[in-house]
């Protein structure tokens, strides 16, 4: 199904538990909030695109994520480099607008800082089915209904997405704008805005559409009897292996070292 982040390919990083996944996404988060070295964010973020190589994530799936949040990484990077001053070497100055290295280097760090921390919600998010959300958050002590309800949450985004796409194919079709050819900018426009209207309406819809079948699916497997205050049972419950405690103690020593790193070395 589209309208999911899930990519079900069979890497590693789709076997490791998702609590796993999800300590060490806040963890890169957090340090990439933290501190502001910039070899540290530009060695991160070559680890993360490794990350998603090895586990066999197509690459297109990893270019989508640029083309999407790379515009907004530049308008970040460029509002930046207009309104902060800060001191250092002159690098360019025209009239009374000056950039300096301080000023250029800070803007550096808050585009690395941004790249990171969304490849590292991506990691998670392409290598984690909605199975592995709900038994993970299950293991996290989260009730299976909230559990349910934040897995489908997270699912909204591709869900719309996937519905502007069929929207647009729809009109084109249909040869709503043949006249003018489907390649001209405002033909393009026309539609792209046409999409995303109807996506609104559309997207609750088809989400409401998915969650039915999930739940007829859920009723068949009798997800929803009266089990007489017996504590629900999974069908593949959260389970943390060797390797996931391996991976976990790796973690948590890399952390260590940053933290050594950042205090002791004062990088």
């Amino acid at each position: 199904m589209r309208s999911q982040f899930y990519v079900p390919v069979d890497g590693w990083l789709n076997r490791v538990d998702v609590r796993v996944k999800l300590f060490t996404m806040i963890a890169v988060i957090v340090m990439c909030s933290i501190w502001g070295n910039w070899v540290f964010l530009t060695a991160m973020l070559l680890a993360e695109h490794l990350f998603l190589l090895s586990t066999r994530i197509p690459a297109r799936k990893t270019l989508k994520v640029w083309s999407f949040f790379l515009p907004v990484i530049v308008i970040v990077f460029c509002i930046m480099l207009l309104t902060v001053h800060l001191p250092g070497w002159t690098l360019w100055r025209w009239g009374s607008w000056l950039v300096t290295s301080g000023t250029m280097d800070l803007c550096a760090v808050v585009a690395l800082r941004i790249a990171d921390i969304v490849f590292a919600v991506f990691t998670v998010l392409f290598t984690t089915s909605r199975a592995a959300w709900i038994s993970g958050l299950a293991g996290l002590g989260l009730p299976y209904t909230a559990g349910a309800a934040v897995t489908d949450a997270i699912q909204w985004l591709p869900t719309y997405a996937a519905t502007v796409h069929d929207l647009v194919l729809t009109q084109h079709i249909r040869g709503r704008y043949a006249r003018i050819g489907k390649h001209n900018p405002l033909t393009r426009t026309a539609a792209w805005c046409s999409a995303h209207a109807r996506a609104i309406i559309a997207a609750p819809a088809h989400l409401s559409h998915l969650n039915r079948a999930r739940s007829i699916t859920a009723l068949a497997h009798g997800a929803h009897i009266d089990r007489m205050g017996a504590k629900r049972t999974y069908l593949h419950p959260a389970h943390m292996r060797l390797t996931d405690w391996m991976l976990l103690i790796l973690v948590l020593g890399y952390i260590a070292a940053v933290i050594v790193m950042m205090v002791v070395f004062g990088w």
